[in-house]
């Protein structure tokens, strides 16, 4: 049965956003319906929003109000999440202080605080206003959840934070509020991304490993209600509402990790590591002295065999990336490693947006099928959930 959100829509220059976030969430499988304050209709028109999500509009309590139903009780009590997006100063303002006078905030005044969402878009020194400020962390007292806004070129031409959080973002956030918290007090710590060795000060050893498989699964047990902690090297992603250290070299990644390795609970090591590095580094640019360079390479720190090691209650999580005798070499690397389950997979998935891979334990190997990493994840999470390896 489909998911019932409620968008609020206030009159923020942010609104024209809005139908690109109803639209996001139509596609998502979601009943969208739009209320719509007074001001906000200034900027975008009903009509647009009825088109893209195919349902009623709301603007004014009387005029639209369905009076056999009473639509701001409705709106409140049988929707499943209310999503005010963008929120500005006022409507947060009016949450805060109890404030009913229009449909919008009479509905926010009916319903469960706890299943309220407000994405905040506004000048930068608004935001800040310590009333502002008091108001928000009022809410977030009463059990809403707010998508803090990113910084970028507001419409009074300054360049700070305020403005409306990126439509997948928010959809993302969206998701994860209907996401079942299978997780919930579990304190999880991932590594992800491709390590560098370096030769002399431009020049390094690694792979192409992109780092999107590690930052999916940190999303998906995230929203699973898991607190995360993502150790990435060298990759541009970011995760919000996660605990995120950038590394470079392996010695960094296995500091870090083994820094909040005792007080995690789950060790997912989903990082392409680099197993060798030189013996030797040059300060200076290597130059181009003959028609051979001989590098003498030696082994790095293995940083889960290490954590096998030392795990004492916490469950352990390795990948394998082969190009031969991959199930040979998973289980093998399973035992060696002091591993709870292995996820196997070939060196095509390195570098794509899509991925197979197998899921091994001692007493089962589940087939994936391929598909997008971000949806594989929480396949992957839903293995290990079921295997009770986590």
């Amino acid at each position: 049965m489909k998911k019932t959100i409620v968008i609020g829509v206030t009159g923020s220059i942010s609104a024209y956003k809005s139908a690109e976030l109803a639209s996001a969430l139509v596609k998502e499988g979601y009943d969208v319906h739009v209320v719509m304050t007074e001001n906000a209709a200034e900027f975008i028109t009903p009509l647009t929003m009825e088109t893209i999500t195919k349902n009623k509009v709301y603007v004014d309590m009387f005029r639209d109000e369905d009076h056999t139903k009473v639509t701001h009780i409705w709106m409140a009590t049988e929707s499943d999440l209310i999503l005010v997006a963008p929120a500005s100063y006022s409507i947060i303002g009016k949450a805060a202080s109890g404030i009913a006078d229009d449909l919008l905030s009479s509905i926010i005044a009916a319903a469960d605080p706890s299943k309220i969402i407000f994405a905040p878009a506004m000048n930068v020194n608004m935001y800040n206003n310590p009333i502002n400020q008091r108001n928000i962390n009022t809410l977030k007292g009463l059990g809403s959840t707010f998508i803090e806004p990113e910084e970028g070129m507001l419409a009074c031409g300054v360049k700070a934070k305020g403005r409306l959080r990126n439509i997948p973002e928010i959809v993302e956030h969206v998701n994860a509020f209907f996401t079942p918290k299978l997780l919930r007090n579990k304190k999880i710590l991932i590594t992800a991304g491709a390590t560098r060795e370096f030769i002399d000060p431009i020049r390094f050893l690694s792979n192409t490993s992109s780092g999107l498989m590690g930052v999916s699964l940190a999303k998906v047990c995230r929203d699973m209600g898991a607190e995360v902690s993502l150790v990435i090297a060298n990759s541009q992603y970011d995760v919000s509402n996660v605990k995120v250290a950038r590394v470079s070299t392996v010695s960094e990644m296995y500091e870090e990790c083994s820094s909040q390795f005792e007080n995690c609970d789950i060790f997912i090591s989903c990082a392409a590591v680099s197993d060798f590095k030189p013996k030797s580094y040059s300060v200076s640019k290597i130059k181009k002295t003959s028609d051979s360079l001989t590098l003498e390479l030696i082994k790095n720190v293995d940083i889960l065999h290490e954590m096998g090691k030392r795990k004492t209650k916490q469950r352990l999580i390795g990948f394998a990336a082969e190009s031969d005798d991959l199930f040979t070499n998973a289980k093998a690397k399973l035992k060696n490693k002091n591993l709870d389950a292995i996820v196997a997979n070939e060196l095509s998935n390195f570098s794509n947006q899509m991925g197979k891979v197998w899921v091994l334990g001692e007493e089962f190997c589940v087939e994936l099928d391929q598909k997008p990493k971000t949806d594989l994840a929480y396949d992957i999470v839903s293995v290990l959930l079921d295997k009770n390896v986590i």
